[in-house]
């Protein structure tokens, strides 16, 4: 970070004795609950409304939190939520997981049956997808064992479903090479048609780059949150997977999920 932390820290809580008792650290909250709900950058104009701050104050609170990772700057001079809590959400990784996949499971079982395809759930861990919960046949334990390991996100269909449902931007998720490549732009041209898509129709599709023959559909589980807390997966060989039918059966199982077990995670 281009700051010494402990004084963007102090700048942020006020360590000071003057004022309401964690006043700048409420406001600072507040900015971020708003970007939390927005349904896509805000200007700063835009925050200064819905927070009821100066743009002058707002400005010097917004490069604090540019700095922490809690807010990211856009190329179009607007903000949005950062990763950095995000990242400290999903650090929980197997645990949490397998948490998801136990409240589940009666629901996991019913989609193997549907489909008698790989069924999974996976989570986010920083910018992997954990996996658990696997039901799977003979004919699919090579991809069954695959998914015991973590994959990226940006490569795996739960990881992408969660990416796009979460607001996370594309530019943020193409690697470290410079903004102006045009590698990079191209690539997030693309993920962030594939995430408009996600966003229209609840599902994502891939091809596993890491797992050799393997397709997968993912759709994403909220229970009752914001944001997704899971994503539910199914896959199979290219040849097997019917995508429409399949994508249709997966959102049936979610919307039974969210209806029977709404805040349960």
């Amino acid at each position: 970070m281009s700051r010494d932390i402990g004084a963007v820290v102090d700048s942020v809580v006020d360590t000071g004795t003057t004022g309401s008792l964690g006043g700048p650290l409420r406001k600072a909250l507040a900015v971020l609950e708003v970007l939390s709900e927005a349904s896509g950058p805000l200007t700063l104009s835009e925050l200064s409304q819905q927070v009821s701050l100066p743009k002058s104050s707002l400005h010097r609170m917004m490069r604090v939190l540019t700095d922490l990772r809690l807010a990211v700057r856009t190329e179009s001079k607007s903000y949005e939520l950062g990763d950095y809590l995000f990242q400290l959400a999903s650090s929980r990784g197997l645990a949490r997981v397998q948490s998801v996949s136990y409240a589940i499971m009666p629901f996991l079982l019913d989609l193997f049956r549907l489909t008698r395809r790989v069924v999974s759930v996976g989570v986010l861990s920083g910018m992997e997808v954990q996996h658990a919960g696997t039901l799977y046949g003979q004919e699919h334990s090579r991809f069954a064992m695959a998914l015991t390991q973590p994959v990226p996100a940006q490569t795996s269909a739960a990881g992408k479903v969660l990416l796009a449902k979460s607001a996370r931007h594309a530019m943020d998720l193409c690697g470290t090479v410079p903004v102006e490549s045009q590698l990079t732009i191209a690539r997030a041209d693309r993920m962030k048609r594939e995430f408009d898509l996600i966003q229209r129709t609840g599902l994502s599709y891939a091809k596993s780059t890491h797992i050799p023959g393997f397709v997968e559909v993912a759709a994403p589980v909220y229970f009752g949150n914001v944001h997704p807390v899971a994503a539910v997966v199914v896959g199979g060989t290219v040849n097997q997977l019917d995508f429409r039918s399949v994508g249709r059966v997966l959102l049936e199982t979610v919307g039974c999920i969210e209806v029977k077990l709404a805040g349960a995670c």
